[in-house]
């Protein structure tokens, strides 16, 4: 598909790591203006090293609202408008409901859900010329249930409803609101949600469940692959809406 992103300004959230910096990398790389969003300055700063000067670094905590109110104020004066923005920010935490901290609920419902609200409401008013595109990365486990793993399935359904929502409400302004459902990605940092033993604990049983086997297989997705799925979506006539795609590994 022939499309160039040049001129056009970008912005992504969780782009320190994963898929947030593969798609920053992959849009910067056509001449999009990158906005890059997270917490951690030393990660964000090796990311827009990276790409050049096309990337322009905020650290941001996405779950904050004055951190993301901020963020867009800068990017109001700086560029003016928001033509692409993705929300790749996520957190996990593995546990029974009834082991859940009030900080495991709280980081997994702000990040994998406040944050693409608040992202998305600073967002619109900033819409360029001709409206623009909103991608928010959800998971295969809004498909199927995953043990030990409801609040990361209970914020990802809320992300859904509120991408469904956001999707009809703008189409208006001509903004295309889009849902990624991913199979495992590799290269993630989600490796770092995780506490001592609790890989070691769930592994047995999400393999005993089947989840692992029933959805995404053996294989994993890479951060590039996804970020070129997120290019092609940006780069559809603007004439044509892409509510839902699903992508995961095309063999186990």
């Amino acid at each position: 598909m022939s499309y160039s992103l040049e001129g056009k300004v970008v912005v992504v959230s969780g782009a320190s790591m994963g898929v947030g910096r593969a798609t920053a990398q992959r849009f910067a790389r056509d001449g999009a203006t990158v906005v890059l969003l997270a917490r951690r300055k030393l990660l964000l700063d090796e990311v827009a090293e990276t790409i050049g000067v096309n990337a322009v670094p905020i650290v941001t905590d996405v779950t904050c609202s004055a951190d993301v109110c901020a963020a867009f104020e800068q990017v109001a004066a700086q560029f003016g408008r928001v033509d692409v923005l993705v929300n790749s920010a996520g957190a996990s935490r593995i546990r029974l409901i009834e082991e859940a901290s009030d900080d495991d609920i709280a980081v997994t419902v702000n990040t994998n859900l406040v944050a693409a609200i608040y992202t998305t409401r600073a967002a619109i008013p900033l819409r360029g010329a001709g409206g623009g595109d909103i991608i928010n990365i959800s998971s295969e486990i809004t498909l199927d249930d995953m043990p030990l793993m409801t609040l990361y399935a209970a914020t990802k359904h809320g992300l859904s409803g509120f991408t469904k929502a956001m999707n009809k409400e703008l189409r208006r302004d001509s903004i295309r609101v889009t849902l990624l459902i991913l199979g495992a990605v590799a290269d993630t940092g989600i490796h770092e949600n995780f506490g001592p033993g609790d890989l070691e604990r769930a592994w047995p049983i999400w393999e005993a469940d089947g989840y692992l086997t029933r959805m995404s297989g053996t294989r994993l997705l890479t951060p590039p692959m996804v970020a070129d799925v997120l290019y092609d979506v940006v780069g559809r006539p603007r004439e044509l809406m892409t509510d839902v795609i699903h992508v995961r590994p095309a063999s186990s």
